[in-house]
């Protein structure tokens, strides 16, 4: 009952503050009425999304909520940059899900010989890795602008002081944005034009936060970024073993996020051993506690690693992963089975 009322009154506080927004002819008063709105969001409508398990609600509400946000920047001139990172990277899942759905259908046209169809997906897939792309390297850029503009604390260069722990996971979100804007402009042919430079700065920034409370993230991220920049490991060790050391954080802090890397690391590298090693290594947890915090981030982490199996399905058994075998394959031997004689084999 006393949550519900709080519930209630905080509802008052944003209805009135929206009114002050919409209503007020003074600028000043627009400003700071919407930066109370800013820091509602932060406190009580960012905590309970990242506690929901449902990735395409949240990435829907990336696409929704977005313009309002930006809205609130360009007319109202708020400090919005921390919700627009949220903002932006939720609405590149968006993209990025629908890119991956025609890249499995142009592998499932090309194996059928089916040339038209297979031209026809790649083309969308491009389209909309482009899409998510600028997304992404949008939600990077108001993450730079947050530190580098308003704080003076120059990505890569100098770690900030940070406020509180949602500080520090936009930190960390940013950064990864700015990752995976990286990933989608390059396969859509740079057409965005998002700066290799990243990579690097993400690699030195994720530095400044604790490996162990943020569940191995931090140096997954570094060790998958050494994977893929020349000479960016050099003499920091084994990224393989980095990895794994950072899984082991994951699953005893309840978020998979460096299963997510070691997945798209060894993808990247081309080693399908490797490839078969992280998803049957990922499956492997499906038992685990999940931090009930951050619940989204952990079906994002699941996400990425069943869009890799799909990947390797619809290659060489042109359909994507099978109900309840993500960590089994096409090619495992058969389980044995007992000489009793099931019920549902003689239906």
């Amino acid at each position: 009952m006393r949550g519900t009322r709080r519930l209630l009154r905080w509802s008052v506080i944003g209805a009135f503050v929206t009114g002050t927004v919409l209503l007020s002819g003074c600028s000043q008063i627009n400003k700071t009425g919407a930066n109370i709105a800013m820091r509602f969001t932060e406190k009580h409508i960012i905590p309970p999304v990242l506690k929901m398990d449902d990735t395409a609600m949240g990435c829907s509400a990336g696409e929704a909520i977005t313009p309002l946000m930006l809205g609130a920047v360009w007319g109202l001139k708020a400090d919005a940059d921390k919700i627009l990172v949220v903002q932006y990277a939720s609405a590149g899942l968006c993209a990025e899900q629908r890119a991956f759905e025609h890249e499995l259908r142009y592998l499932r046209a090309a194996k059928a010989g089916l040339i038209d169809e297979a031209q026809d997906a790649r083309i969308q897939q491009k389209r909309e890795a482009e899409l998510a792309a600028r997304r992404q390297y949008a939600g990077w850029q108001a993450f730079v602008h947050h530190y580098e503009v308003n704080r003076k604390s120059p990505i890569g260069d100098k770690c900030p002081k940070f406020k509180n722990d949602f500080d520090e996971m936009i930190y960390m979100m940013g950064m990864l944005t700015g990752v995976q804007s990286i990933v989608n402009d390059i396969t859509a042919q740079q057409a965005v034009g998002v700066p290799k430079d990243i990579g690097a700065k993400v690699e030195r920034g994720m530095m400044c936060l604790d490996n162990n409370k943020w569940w191995g993230a931090p140096m997954a991220t570094r060790a998958a970024i050494w994977n893929l920049l020349p000479g960016a490991g050099e003499g920091k060790g084994d990224p393989w073993e980095t990895i794994k050391q950072s899984m082991r954080i994951g699953e005893r802090t309840g978020v998979r996020l460096p299963h997510a890397m070691y997945a798209m690391s060894a993808y990247t590298k081309g080693d399908e051993e490797l490839v078969r090693d992280a998803i049957r290594s990922y499956a492997a947890t499906t038992e685990m506690a999940v931090n009930p915090n951050y619940k989204m981030l952990d079906q994002m982490a699941f996400l990425i690693v069943q869009n890799i199996s799909d990947r390797l399905w619809t290659e060489k058994a042109g359909s994507r992963t099978p109900p309840g075998s993500l960590g089994k394959f096409w090619d495992d031997a058969p389980a044995q089975q007992d000489d009793g004689v099931e019920i549902d084999d003689l239906l």
